[in-house]
């Protein structure tokens, strides 16, 4: 009838203070059986020092969080969590209230053209101006690479909303379980005499293949499952990174511009991007959708409830 997980995040709790997390949360369309899991949670945390439930994480804010509570009827990308309407009932029902909200954003070649080439040519002039130097991915270097990430993310995750600081131990695991659909082009660094200052990392949806299953990951799928691979259109943004030393010489315009190259179809076979969650207090990165015209595709919250002192 539901499922839940509580886990704590030490680094979390270190940095914001003693909260606690509930995540995979699942249930059918019933107040009690929702408020059974929620207070399992709470008490399993609360046991172990804690004065705040939020969620969902699952398991922390670097992998998949947050209630979907806009835009069901698009197909999430990957590293977009789905469910269904009711679930912001049974969670405010619980007592839990809307902590923040993020949202994601979606382009698409044919539809956001102009956009997306504006982007682009914004990009290109802050390489022209700075004399910046943009790459791909080596995927012969890859855990040189992956170092260079975990050094950038290191270096301007810093101060984002809710999120600690990802061991090179975490990332390591994160990728490799995704590495067949991160293709080295769609990962960009930016690099200033010769140094990388930022980056953008991006997959191939994953979900487009998930789809197919229709639920059923059978033999018939797993015979076709190279053929769809190949015909992925859609990509996932999962980080953006820029030094913060670096600030004002329109890195963030430049993998922006990067991005754009990819919905506009220039990286064959993608024609279309989607992002991951965008925090409401996000200002550098909302500027950015501004920027291009977009609107949100799907909005999540993350809720939380005071826990006895």
């Amino acid at each position: 009838m539901g499922r839940i997980s509580a886990s704590i995040d030490p680094a979390h709790v270190e940095r914001f203070g003693p909260h606690g997390y509930f995540g995979w949360f699942e249930s059918v369309d019933d107040r009690e059986v929702a408020a059974a899991l929620l207070d399992a949670a709470a008490r399993w945390v609360e046991e172990r020092g804690m004065r705040r439930l939020t969620g969902p994480h699952s398991y922390c804010s670097t992998q998949e969080f947050g209630l979907l509570v806009d835009g069901h009827g698009a197909r999430p990308a990957a590293f977009q969590p789905h469910n269904p309407r009711y679930y912001a009932d049974l969670l405010t029902a619980a007592g839990l209230q809307v902590d923040f909200r993020m949202d994601t954003y979606s382009w698409h070649a044919d539809r956001d053209h102009e956009q997306l080439s504006r982007l682009v040519r914004r990009g290109e002039s802050m390489v022209a101006r700075h004399g910046l130097r943009v790459r791909s991915l080596e995927s012969a270097r890859w855990e040189q690479e992956i170092d260079l990430i975990h050094e950038l993310m290191s270096a301007s995750f810093s101060e984002n909303h809710d999120m600690v600081p990802m061991s090179r131990e975490v990332l390591g695991f994160q990728t490799d379980e995704i590495k067949q659909f991160l293709d080295p082009r769609l990962t960009r660094f930016v690099e200033l005499d010769g140094r990388a200052v930022g980056f953008s990392m991006l997959m191939a949806d994953a979900n487009e293949v998930l789809a197919a299953t229709n639920g059923r990951a059978g033999p018939a799928f797993l015979l076709r499952y190279p053929f769809l691979k190949r015909r992925i259109g859609g990509a996932t943004v999962l980080m953006i990174g820029v030094r913060p030393e670096v600030d004002g010489l329109g890195i963030g315009r430049v993998l922006a511009g990067e991005i754009g190259r990819v919905g506009l179809g220039r990286i064959p076979p993608y024609r279309a991007v989607h992002t991951t969650w965008v925090h409401e207090h996000n200002w550098q990165s909302r500027a950015y959708m501004a920027l291009s015209g977009a609107r949100p595709a799907r909005s999540y919250a993350i809720y939380g409830k005071a826990l006895a002192a």
